[in-house]
């Protein structure tokens, strides 16, 4: 077995020890969610997310009933990254002891409006105390159909690479909540709502699914860098990221300013933004504009290019760097709060 290195080696080694999947499941390990044949022209889609308190979020800077939607929400963009229909959810709800339990109302107040926001019927799961701190884990069921699931492994050198809006911003929230920063209103506003309230895009994904506009798909949780490289692995294949290109808006640029920092790595690091990243052959970008268009959704943003060899590079007027590395991985030094 290979030596263990971050998050992602770990699942790699993983995987190994599980072995093949059985020949009903349609897609296993290595994807935004894993896919079982359900009869028909129907795949059941799965995905699962845990949030814990100290890592994911701080109830400092997030309510519960925030902390609710926000649960269902990122799993929902898993779903929306496989170009599925989310349907259904399992809850496992750690409590700790220390919290009234009647404040876990208040979540679940906030993940039932998150469930008739996004068409979601939560239909069970599990209740434990969590001495440690509050723990979220659900797993959210879908449908997609076989043959139109968007995955991580097609992506082909010549292929454009797009993301479906502008990046950093709840990177770029999270540090207006932390640090208490002195920012317009106007210009916080869409920050703070980026971090606490995202809106996976699951239109865009089932748009691309249905229409085979994709060749490859990731929603943008862990940040640009690290996941445009899990599509250039899965796919064996590099990219070049254009930095002029990448979509950044004042808020960012300005809450950059306040921080000594480059905006752009805000963009390409700060995850949790929970847009699409997709690539598509040049050749259906045509029809690609037409069909976002007619659907009453926003462009998709072209940012750069598949290529053959590997890793992702970022090309600036200061010249080419490497960025593979870069994004959230949980067995770095490192931690990142909500």
């Amino acid at each position: 077995m290979n030596r263990v290195v971050g998050e992602f080696g770990l699942i790699e080694n993983l995987a190994r020890l599980f072995g093949p999947t059985p020949a009903e499941v349609a897609l296993g390990i290595g994807d935004d969610g894993a896919a079982l044949a359900a009869g028909g022209d129907r795949l059941l889609v799965l995905t699962m997310d845990t949030l814990v308190e100290g890592v994911h979020f701080d109830l400092a800077y997030i309510s519960l009933a925030q902390l609710g939607r926000k649960s269902l929400a990122v799993n929902v963009s898993d779903i929306a990254a496989m170009g599925g229909e989310p349907a259904y959810a399992l809850l496992s709800l750690g409590w700790p002891p220390a919290r009234k339990l009647e404040e876990a109302l208040e979540f679940g107040e906030g993940l039932a409006a998150a469930g008739r926001e996004f068409g979601v019927a939560v239909i069970g799961g599990d209740t434990v105390a969590s001495p440690q701190g509050l723990t979220v884990t659900l797993t959210v069921l879908g449908w997609g159909k076989p043959g139109a699931l968007l995955r991580r492994n097609g992506a082909r050198p010549g292929d454009q690479v797009y993301v479906t809006g502008p990046l950093g911003e709840s990177a770029a929230g999270l540090e207006v909540l932390r640090r208490g920063l002195t920012l317009n209103p106007v210009l916080a506003a869409p920050l703070i709502e980026a971090h606490l309230h995202p809106r996976p895009r699951v239109a865009a994904g089932r748009l691309l699914a249905d229409e085979g506009l994709a060749s490859a798909a990731i929603d943008l949780s862990d940040g640009l860098a690290g996941d445009l490289n899990h599509v250039c692995r899965a796919s064996g294949t590099g990219a070049v990221v254009l930095g002029a290109t990448v979509p950044i808006t004042v808020g960012v640029a300005e809450v950059a300013r306040l921080l000594g920092a480059d905006p752009l790595t805000l963009a390409l690091e700060g995850g949790e933004d929970y847009e699409l990243l997709f690539t598509s052959p040049p050749e259906r970008a045509g029809r690609l504009f037409e069909a976002f268009f007619r659907a009453g959704l926003s462009p998709p943003v072209l940012i750069g290019e598949i290529t053959a060899g590997s890793g992702v590079t970022l090309r600036t007027s200061q010249g080419d760097r490497e960025i593979s590395g870069g994004g959230f991985d949980h067995f770095r030094a490192h931690r990142r709060q909500a």
